[in-house]
This record gives structure tokens, C-alpha cells and sequence, in this order.
């Protein structure tokens, strides 16, 4: 008997069915408070907000964009310039990864291309374009085969776009 009801028990639990969790609370109240924290300061505000959305749990990322793409409705246009360029670099970095970072980076993109303020949209835009609103990063050259150095991410430009620089083949390189 005692073991019919363990059986039962399992499996009743392997068809249980997890629904995602939702954002953190706070993430919303993270993002206002970086902006509160940067009114005039939009790159060490752009800067709190990629940390924000690149923080932001796997699965919640779309979650996260959508509470900064909401926190820019009521912000001036220089701190939706800075929100877009901090979503561009989290949907960059998605879309480099797995395919579900992916697809979420792609979720994210259209929510902003319907529902964020034309500043916020631009900005997205240029930096994801690898312009970016003020500096951007760069890579170094490599040698000896390398493959170039690391694209740079601008503080408030979106080099994450970028491959490196150059690299350079010499007779003792395998490539």
C-alpha cells in the first residue's frame, strides 16, 4: 500500500507543470531608482541600466525591457535615449547567446518597435546599429594568428556590435 502511494505521489509531481516565474518586483523599482540616482548623467545612467537588463534572470529578460520601455513613457527624451542605448546592449548580448536568449532579444525588439517613445526607438536604433549616443568601444589588433581583440563596450555607445580589430597572419601562424 505504502508503495502505491509513493508511485502515485511521483507521479502526480512529473505532471505538475511550472509556470515561469515572474520578474522580480524590484526590477522596476531598480530601474526608477536608477534614474532618479542619473537625472543628468546619461552615462553612468546607461550604464546602471545595461547592468539592470543584463542582470535581469534567464526568461525575465523580456520582462526587465519591458519595465524600462514602460519607465521611459513618463522620462525626458534624453533618459529614453539613454534607456534605448541599455537595451541595445542587452539585446546584443542576447542575441549573441543560446537560442532562447535569442528569441528574447528578438521579443524585445519588437516591443520596442511598437510600444517606445520615438527617442527611446532612435537611440535603440543607432546603438544597435554600433553608433551609439557618445563613445564607442574598440577593439585591439592582434597578431600572430589572433583573432583581433574583444569588442569594446562604450559606456555609452554600443560597441558590443563590433568584432575586434584586425588580425594579423605571419609565417608562424596555423590560420
Amino acid at each position: 500500500m505504502l508503495r502505491r502511494t509513493f508511485i502515485a505521489a511521483i507521479t502526480a509531481l512529473s505532471f505538475v507543470s511550472f509556470a515561469a516565474l515572474p520578474a522580480k518586483a524590484d526590477v522596476a523599482s531598480d530601474i526608477a531608482a536608477a534614474i532618479a540616482a542619473n537625472p543628468t548623467d546619461m552615462a553612468a545612467l546607461e550604464a546602471a541600466l545595461s547592468a539592470i537588463l543584463l542582470g535581469a534572470a534567464s526568461g525575465q529578460e523580456l520582462a526587465a525591457a519591458q519595465a524600462a520601455i514602460a519607465a521611459a513613457a513618463s522620462a525626458t527624451p534624453a533618459v529614453q535615449a539613454a534607456i534605448g542605448a541599455a537595451l541595445a546592449v542587452q539585446t546584443t548580448t542576447l542575441a549573441a547567446g543560446d537560442p532562447t536568449a535569442a528569441a528574447a532579444a528578438s521579443s524585445i525588439t519588437t516591443a520596442i518597435a511598437t510600444s517606445a517613445p520615438a527617442a527611446l526607438q532612435s537611440s535603440y536604433t543607432t546603438a544597435s546599429a554600433g553608433g551609439g549616443t557618445g563613445g564607442t568601444g574598440s577593439g585591439g589588433t592582434g597578431d600572430d594568428g589572433d583573432d583581433g581583440g574583444d569588442a569594446g563596450l562604450g559606456v555609452t555607445g554600443n560597441g558590443a556590435t563590433g568584432n575586434g580589430a584586425t588580425s594579423t597572419n605571419d609565417s608562424n601562424s596555423p590560420g
